[in-house]
């Protein structure tokens, strides 16, 4: 990892996020998100990824010689949007000569919806679009309990890790709903980001997925560089592309 032109200034971090429908590109800076654009493109990420950012950093008041570092997330999550973000981002980093960090967004989404007082062990979700889940378990501390794994959407509950005890999950990503179904029919609580618990009444309404976006990859990319913690820019595929969804024949 390269090192940072201003080591003993707060980061100012470009941050690119791609693995599902929704782009997005952020801007931290003074320890915060200074602008962050999305735009939703199943298909051309390559030609939407660059205008967001050049938008995002106008809209920040910042320009390329004040980036200090470029994260991008890793996934899992779309094979070609993660190849499209992590390589605008090292485009990015070689053509300024910046440190790159790569973030797992299962990470982010943790971070993100947790905190270090946290009393609920988290379960973060995103879509294979094959009908199964990515997913992994996180201890209230946000700390990964197991690596990331892909798994039907009913075996969850039988997949806690033993060290979460019976405690309350916090749901996190993708397919909420569905998830949500399944803890309860399994005979355990479970709520979602922002401390709403599920009922079995409410299990099939009234919960929204959360999509990670460039801003929480940003947020954790910061969180990181304060800890030492440095990750590559290289994708969390778990998956062989070809199983993933196929496209639409042309007409």
């Amino acid at each position: 990892m390269k090192t940072p032109k201003r080591p003993d200034a707060l980061p100012v971090i470009l941050a690119f996020e791609a693995s599902t429908n929704q782009l997005s590109v952020a801007v931290y800076a003074d320890g915060v998100i200074r602008a962050m654009k999305t735009a939703e493109a199943a298909f051309g990420q390559a030609a939407s990824l660059v205008p967001l950012a050049v938008s995002a950093l106008a809209e920040a008041d910042v320009d390329f010689a004040m980036i200090s570092h470029v994260a991008a997330g890793r996934g899992p999550g779309s094979f070609t949007g993660l190849r499209v973000s992590l390589a605008a981002a090292k485009g990015v980093c070689l053509a300024h000569d910046l440190p790159g960090l790569g973030i797992s967004g299962l990470e982010a989404l943790a971070y993100s919806c947790g905190d270090d007082d946290g009393d609920l062990p988290i379960l973060c979700l995103a879509d294979t679009r094959r009908g199964n889940v990515y997913a992994q378990f996180f201890a209230a501390d946000m700390t990964p309990q197991g690596d990331i794994f892909e798994a039907k959407i009913e075996q969850l509950p039988l997949l806690v890790p033993p060290a979460l005890g019976q405690e309350t999950i916090l749901l996190a990503g993708y397919g909420g709903q569905a998830v949500g179904a399944a803890f309860l029919g399994a005979g355990r609580q479970v709520c979602v980001a922002g401390g709403k618990m599920i009922s079995a009444d409410a299990a099939d309404k009234g919960v929204d997925d959360i999509s990670v976006d460039a801003g929480m990859i940003a947020n954790l990319a910061a969180h990181h560089l304060t800890r030492g913690v440095v990750s590559p820019l290289t994708p969390l595929y778990l998956a062989d592309p070809r199983l993933g969804p196929k496209k639409k024949a042309s007409a």
